[in-house]
């Protein structure tokens, strides 16, 4: 059916623009527009079309918004995105411009100033977590910025607790001799000797005050060959840089200087377990040691030769070996050797203990090999270097370090103390 000019009018007051007047009668869009091109404009008939004419929203499935409305851009504003989405009266803030198309309308003064109206078709989509600085304003001024005086909490009353402090540090390896050129570190006694003085000091500053007593572990390996022709216990030869004697001298004026300190914070506890490397020289150490504090009553020296050495302090049961024997490959088969070791060897502690965990040296690095029926086994780390046969065999990247452990007296353990080898201070 042909429409008329009026027709048309009242058709485009109440949708809007060409488009939505095509959509809502059927007809062609692009033959509509040559109809009003050729009928209506110019014609004095012709209502000026308003910026307050109804906007016509559509939404799309792909989550597009489709605006169109008449829209007047003065000749001094440059047509944007911004002032599009403005224009259209959409936050910028809120929405992103996918697309707009302006078609012309006519032109017109308002208040002496030259305005063109645009059919104007606006596609958006909305941002992603658009925030305007309005919200955030508005956000802040929510907010309570009014100082108030904090209310003034008694001091918790301090809660007197009971703590031993295990100190381990292992396979130190003393007198070891090692090159960077084949090894990738240096390391001989005046280096072992230097960095073992350094984590003793570091454990000092680190260990709590009040202390029940101090477990010192250190015969795991302390020293790196065992007889006159520098191999170990059983004869495997050894990189070593010092004689015999002067690495048994030296070795034990570290311990007492070791034991001498961490006395001065609490009683000292120290035993022996014998190593492949120097199961003799650690024992003739001990012994060394139980002479040179026989009188001091802080210093408790156990020279007992049994391979593994059991304490029960407070709930918690704690055993050491060196564990080349019971678990030289570190399997679960053979961790659980060690488990079930504990309750034959040391079964009247075992009955009072709730917590239980065998420290176990040899492999040079930490690790918590299995909970096995309540027995926690635990590798513990050295702060040696690299030799030759580990380098050779690719046995590398352990953390060199001593490990101190804490223990209350009710709870069990409750902190660890690592103290790591500056390395830098002695390559």
């Amino acid at each position: 059916m042909p429409l008329t000019v009026e027709e048309y009018n009242k058709l485009l007051k109440k949708h809007g623009s060409i488009a939505a007047v095509a959509r809502a009668t059927g007809r062609n869009e692009r033959s509509l527009r040559r109809w009003v091109n050729k009928h209506v404009k110019g014609k004095a008939n012709n209502p000026k079309p308003s910026c307050d004419t109804p906007m016509s929203f559509e939404y799309r499935a792909n989550g597009d918004c489709i605006s169109e409305r008449i829209i007047e851009i003065s000749n001094l504003e440059d047509i944007t995105p911004e002032l599009m989405m403005k224009k259209h009266g959409l936050a910028p803030e809120k929405w992103e411009v996918v697309a707009y198309r302006n078609n012309f309308w006519q032109n017109q003064t308002k208040g002496g100033e030259a305005l063109t109206l645009y059919q104007s078709r606006l596609t958006v989509k909305p941002k992603k977590q658009g925030l305007s600085l309005e919200e955030i304003d508005k956000h802040f001024a929510q907010l309570d910025r009014k100082f108030t005086t904090p209310i003034r909490v008694k001091p918790r009353p301090k809660i007197e607790r009971h703590l031993m402090a295990e100190v381990n540090v292992s396979d130190a390896h003393f007198g070891k001799l090692c090159w960077h050129g084949d090894t990738g570190n240096n390391y001989d006694y005046k280096i072992a000797t230097a960095m073992f003085r350094d984590i003793i000091h570091r454990i000092y500053r680190e260990l709590p005050e009040g202390l029940d007593y101090i477990t010192f572990v250190w015969a795991n390996d302390f020293f790196n060959s065992d007889t006159i022709d520098q191999t170990t216990t059983a004869g495997t030869r050894q990189d070593v840089d010092v004689r015999w004697q002067k690495m048994f001298n030296k070795g034990v004026e570290l311990l007492v200087e070791a034991i001498t300190l961490f006395s001065e914070l609490a009683p000292v506890k120290t035993f022996y377990t014998p190593s492949n490397h120097d199961e003799v020289n650690s024992y003739h150490a001990l012994k060394y040691l139980e002479a040179w504090f026989r009188n001091d009553p802080r210093v408790e020296v156990n020279t007992d030769a049994y391979p593994r050495k059991y304490q029960l302090y407070g709930n918690t049961l704690i055993g050491y070996c060196h564990g080349d024997k019971e678990n030289s490959k570190g399997t679960k088969e053979k961790a659980s050797r060690l488990a079930s070791l504990m309750p034959i060897e040391a079964s009247e502690l075992w009955s009072k203990a709730r917590f239980r965990e065998m420290h176990v040296a040899h492999l040079h690095s930490e690790q918590m090999i299995e909970e096995i029926n309540g027995v926690i086994v635990r590798r513990v780390s050295s702060p040696t270097a690299t030799d030759t046969y580990h380098a050779t065999h690719g046995y590398l990247g352990a953390v060199r370090k001593a490990q101190t452990f804490i223990y209350d007296k009710e709870l069990g353990l409750v902190n660890i103390i690592n103290t790591p080898v500056i390395i830098e201070n002695w390559k």
